[in-house]
Order: structure tokens, then sequence, then C-alpha cells
């Protein structure tokens, strides 16, 4: 047993400390194994992406969100100087377009008698009517009160409204064949209906309503390779006089601009320029990329029809050289743009 403690037992240690000194010595010195099979060189190049030109349909259709607005109200103005003679109707009132509001009577010179005989004024009477359906609101004037050619006398609150949203810049490309319609939608309210005499412009573009949605400039708008610019102009249409509506109502604007079935496709951002005409990039097979003019059809905000210059299952770059790779979005801006390609 002394034999064993003295001798065996320390020699059994050192061997199993050479042990573990070879292996480390390994370890730190010799090469690391090589990967079989492995050809994989580091090139400091970023992998080309690319999307092939398919069939699809294109829906044109874009959704805003805004507000329902009653008219202005009209003013009925004096059409000759002279006095308030007469009221038709009072404040309150509903009136016609066409209807009498009030009389102006004028003292008007008289035509020429004989040498040294006076000449009597002849005394006439002027209706004003009413401009526009509504209500009288008021009467700026009073019975006998003077008036001049041009002064309102009256005011006539319309029961008139419009469908009011708001469209950006870059989505009035969108929208170069107008449709004359839009469908307005008002939650909790009637059925969908159809706003007539659609148009842009010529209005102030109303806020949006306040919804708990944060604020659109900080929110990801997909708009494609290109920016919106910022801004936008009001889009309205005119509310049927058979649907009953009030104002300040938030409502949902539906734009129908067209739709493309069965047409060649490739998404936004792999054109540049989205107006009539564009270019893209062409992998050739040599798989360097070339550029080609195309023409261009209908977008939806995501792919866009390409009607010359493309054909089915040809590889285009997907995203325009120099340009930014946008993820994909909803195109809202509080006006939300809504398209979809199957």
């Amino acid at each position: 047993m002394r034999v064993f403690r003295k001798v065996v037992l320390p020699l059994v240690w050192v061997a199993i400390f050479l042990v573990i000194a070879v292996s480390l010595a390994v370890m730190a010195f010799d090469s690391p194994p090589k990967l079989a099979g492995s050809g994989v060189k580091p090139t400091g190049e970023i992998p080309v992406s690319n999307t092939t030109v398919q069939r699809g349909t294109v829906e044109n259709t874009l959704e805003m969100q805004g507000t329902i607005v009653v008219d202005p109200p009209a003013s009925a103005k004096a059409s000759h100087d002279g006095v308030i003679n007469h009221f038709f109707v009072p404040v309150g009132a509903k009136v016609k377009k066409g209807d009498n509001l009030f009389q102006v009577k004028v003292d008007e010179a008289g035509e020429g008698g004989k040498e040294g005989e006076d000449v009597k004024p002849q005394i006439r009477y002027y209706n004003t009517v009413a401009p526009k359906d509504g209500k009288v609101a008021s009467f700026a004037k009073e019975l006998d009160d003077p008036v001049a050619k041009g002064d309102v006398v009256a005011s006539i609150r319309q029961s008139s409204f419009k469908a009011s949203g708001t469209i950006s810049p870059l989505d009035q490309y969108r929208l170069l064949k107008m449709p004359k319609d839009a469908t307005v939608t008002i939650d909790g309210g009637p059925a969908p209906f159809k706003c007539h005499d659609l148009s842009i412009g010529g209005a102030e573009a109303p806020e949006a309503p306040s919804d708990g949605f944060s604020d659109p400039a900080e929110e990801p708008q997909f708009q494609g390779p290109e920016s919106n610019g910022g801004g936008g102009e009001a889009i309205t249409c005119r509310v049927p006089s058979d649907v009953r509506v009030f104002d300040g109502l938030t409502m949902t604007m539906e734009v129908d601009a067209g739709t493309a079935e069965d047409v060649l496709i490739v998404p936004v951002t792999a054109v540049r320029g989205l107006v009539d005409s564009g270019t893209v990039w062409v992998l050739g097979d040599d798989g360097q990329p070339v550029e080609r003019k195309v023409s261009l059809g209908i977008s939806d905000g995501r792919v866009v029809e390409v009607t010359k210059g493309l054909k089915e299952g040809e590889n285009v770059l997907e995203f325009v050289p120099g340009g930014e790779s946008v993820p994909g979005g909803g195109g809202e801006q509080r006006v939300i743009i809504k398209g979809s390609a199957g």
C-alpha cells in the first residue's frame, strides 16, 4: 500500500498532466480543420434581388377617410339701388332655388314730357329670389332700409352636402382618367351610396378625424420608389339629395379608377417612372442588368401593368438601381390607398 501511495499514484498524476499539456499545445498551434466541400469565398458584393414578370390583375382602387361637409351659406343680394319694400318669407323658412325672398322699391326717372312740365319719377319693384335650396338663416336689412346694388340682404343655410377627403399629389397620377362617381360609406349611417360629380381641388381639404391613430407623418407609408412630396388636395363628390346625412359625419370614400385583368405586372419598385412609360432593368443571360423602356398601364400602388416592352417570365431587378427598398404598407394618409394584384 505504501508503494502505491508513494510511487504509483504520483506517476499516474504525472501522466494525466502530460496528456492535458499535449492536448493544449495541439489546440493552440495546429491549423483549423478545413470544411469539406465548402466553396464559399467572401466577395464583399451584395446579392442582386430580382423578380419575375408575371400575369395578374390590377385593381386601381383608392380608399380615403374624410368627412361629410355641408355646403357654405349662399347670399342673396339686391339687384338695384332702392329700399326694402317687402319680405316674402320669414327667417327660418324653407325655400327652393328661385323662390321669392324680398322686394326692392326703386324710384326711377320718368320719360321726358312736354316742355315746362315736371317729369314724375317711375316707381318699379324688383324681386330677389333664393340662389339655392335651404333655410333662410337671416336678413341683414329691415323694411324701408335703403340698399345698394350688390348688398347682401339674405343668407340661405344650404341643405346640400359634399363628401370630402384628401388625395396626395403623387396619387393623383392614379386618377388621370377621373371617374364621375365614388362610393361613400358612413359607419352606423345609411347603406353605402353613390356620390356624384367627383372632382379634385377647388376646396380646402378637411382635417382628418381624430380616431386614435398616430400622426400619419410618423406611420410607415408605401409610396413606391419615390416620395409623395407631402401635402394634398381636396377630393370631393356631391351627396344625393335623397340621402340623409349630417355635417361633420366621418365617412370612407372609395374611388374605382379601373381594373386590368390577366395583364403583365411588375412591382412599382422595379420601375423608374410610373406614368405612361418607364424604365426597368432586365437581367440578361450573363446575369447583368440591362435598361429597357416599357409602356405602362394602371397601378394599384404596389404593382403596375406593363403594356409593352416585357415578356412573361423575364427577370428584372426588383428595385431600381440607386433606389430604396421600401417595405410594403397600406398606402395610408388618413386617406388610405388600397389595391390588390391577383
